[in-house]
């Protein structure tokens, strides 16, 4: 389990068990009383136990419903129950799992371990947890903000883009309500949030560089779903910018459509904020 006190001090008591194949990667905070998404590899307890008895494990936070991310729950029922919280979306969700997954949840839920969260909700403990519901990858997606750390535990919402399958890993999944154009305003509204570190569900955390990695994921949607005229995307990554109260950064998007398309009508429109 890696730790990042060394990074910023303010991380202490965070553990990353990270994602190793088709698994997602789990986040151990609060001295191993709080687990976010639990991976489906085997041996999760034993690394649990290097923050702790496994018996401290008070709640498992989950981020949305994919097998990726809870399979690892029940080698931790096997041992201690700890709450369940979840949106109330990926409660549905967790249904349509392979046996004997919807009769574990089931079970869960009627020992009154399940609790149903949303947007805006804090998750106590010390530090709370800041519950935003993000849309896109599936209808029922949640990520966890650590304020006074600048710090999102994201899921799938938005991935590095040094991970090899990022684009595949979080794109929209229909069949759980994913929707592309959900996928956009989650990324837009994460513009607005200090973010200063990344906690992705799958690859390497992005530290100190948080923000600029949800840009990245903004434009580089905004390319595959504008491919022409080429400078649609920055036109659209600078209005959004501006929309966020970052001007310089959205000047330059701009900036970066009028060296595609001098002589573009929507450059020129812009143009009249920036010159």
């Amino acid at each position: 389990m890696k730790t990042f006190e060394g990074e910023d001090s303010r991380l202490a008591g965070l553990g990353w068990i990270p994602d190793s194949g088709p698994c997602s990667g789990a986040y151990v905070l609060h001295g191993g009383r709080t687990l976010i998404d639990t991976g489906n590899m085997l041996g999760l307890v034993d690394e649990l136990r290097e923050m702790g008895p496994v018996e401290n494990l008070e709640r498992i936070l989950l981020t949305h419903a994919h097998f990726d991310h809870v399979g690892g729950m029940a080698e931790i029922y096997q041992v201690t129950a700890p709450d369940l919280f979840v949106h109330k979306l990926t409660r549905e969700y967790l249904k349509l799992l392979r046996p004997p997954f919807p009769e574990f949840f089931r079970s869960v839920e009627e020992a009154g371990k399940m609790h149903f969260v949303e947007d805006g909700d804090v998750i106590d403990g010390d530090p709370p947890l800041e519950v935003l519901h993000l849309p896109g990858h599936t209808a029922g997606d949640l990520a966890f903000y650590w304020r006074d750390a600048g710090a999102l535990f994201g899921g799938d919402a938005v991935l590095p883009h040094k991970e090899r399958f990022a684009a595949v890993l979080s794109k929209p999944d229909e069949v759980l309500g994913g929707r592309m154009q959900d996928k956009v305003s989650t990324l837009r509204r994460l513009l607005s949030l200090p973010i200063r570190h990344l906690f992705p569900g799958h690859g390497e955390p992005v530290l100190h560089k948080g923000d600029r990695q949800v840009k990245i994921a903004l434009v580089t949607l905004y390319q595959a779903l504008h491919e022409n005229p080429p400078e649609t995307a920055w036109l659209l990554m600078a209005r959004d910018l501006l929309d966020a109260g970052q001007p310089e950064e959205a000047r330059e998007c701009w900036k970066k459509a009028r060296s595609i398309a001098p002589d573009s009508d929507g450059v020129a429109q812009m143009a009249k904020i920036f010159e």
